[in-house]
């Protein structure tokens, strides 16, 4: 069974410098050494991942906060973020059949970005774009951000939508209390918070019209669709006669939004999303190096699946969704 993977993160120096956060393993594994890569890969029987530089969203409040996001909020960006995608189309050129790559944006400059997005499709072969969440205050459904919609819709090509840590604004409220600051900060991103602010993002999206004014648009979340299984016929109930689409709130989330397994290994939570977003729209993915292949695989193996089933959401979904090569056999 081929075994493709689209949320797995690669870094540069000068970022990881701020991500003290992190274990230095995984820092380690990180950084864009191809070597270490492809033996984890292989460990575990991974075919392809499709590389994505975690350069956060901007966030003003990144001095004061250790998870805070550490993308520059002016045009300093700019050559950061080429940067980073020229180090990944060297990866990709070198080793094309084991390696794709989502385009990095400067987000806080959306007609820059989505110059940068054309620039990554166009010259250097990227299948998409990974945004890291909010803009210092900002949700991306704001008028000003539509450029780098536009410009995905036009290409043809999704937008993987990660979450961040929150500003710091709302960490003091929702993640300060009687516990110790390690707690608050896990608890603000990947122990819960991000999910939550992330299928929020997406909701907001929608019912901003973002999917309507860019019919083709395509999204990726992960983390098994950040909660959003569970709440989709509760927002289309009540959110849903008062938003004034086209279409119900589930629609565009079954329709144009699809879900990567991408650090969620767990079988009720995956039978609830592909209950609720269909097998089509369900993606195999592991979060590397923040998770381990061996894990992820092992557990997807595990599942319950019909061989059709599993060859989709192995390989075929993301195939088809971000047009990459299918080998011969």
């Amino acid at each position: 069974m081929r075994i493709v993977t689209i949320e797995d993160h690669v870094n540069r120096p000068g970022v990881m410098e701020a991500m003290t956060w992190q274990p230095a393993e995984i820092h380690a594994r990180l950084l864009p050494s191809v070597e270490q890569r492809i033996a984890d890969m292989d460990a575990a029987g991974v075919d392809l991942q499709v590389l994505s530089a975690p350069l956060p969203a901007p966030n003003q409040d990144a001095a004061a906060n250790p998870l805070a996001p550490v993308q520059p909020l002016d045009e300093s960006a700019i050559p950061l973020v080429q940067a980073a995608n020229e180090e990944l189309h060297e990866m990709v050129t070198a080793y094309p059949d084991r390696f794709a790559a989502f385009a990095t944006l400067p987000v806080a400059l959306p007609e820059a970005a989505a110059a940068e997005l054309e620039r990554g499709v166009t010259e250097l072969g990227c299948v998409g774009a990974m945004i890291w969440g909010t803009v210092g205050d900002k949700f991306l459904d704001e008028p000003e951000f539509e450029p780098i919609f536009e410009a995905a819709a036009r290409l043809d090509v999704p937008i993987y939508l990660h979450p961040a840590p929150p500003p710091k604004r709302i960490s003091d409220i929702y993640y300060t209390g009687p516990f110790s600051p390690e707690v608050g900060q896990m608890l603000s991103c990947a122990g819960l918070g991000w999910h939550q602010e992330n299928s929020l993002h997406v909701a907001r999206l929608i019912v901003s019209g973002v999917f309507d004014r860019n019919p083709g648009l395509k999204l990726i979340i992960g983390h098994i669709g950040e909660g959003l299984a569970f709440h989709l016929h509760r927002i289309d109930r009540l959110v849903g006669p008062l938003a004034g689409l086209r279409k119900p709130i589930s629609q565009y989330l079954t329709e144009q939004v699809w879900c990567t397994t991408s650090g969620y290994f767990f079988n009720a939570q995956f039978a609830l999303t592909r209950a609720m977003f269909g097998d089509d729209h369900v993606v195999f993915s592991v979060d590397y190096p923040f998770e381990d292949n061996v894990e992820a695989v092992d557990w997807f193996k595990g599942l319950d699946l019909s061989h059709d089933v599993r060859e989709k959401i192995a390989h075929g979904n993301a195939e088809q969704l971000l047009r990459l090569p299918v080998p011969v056999s």
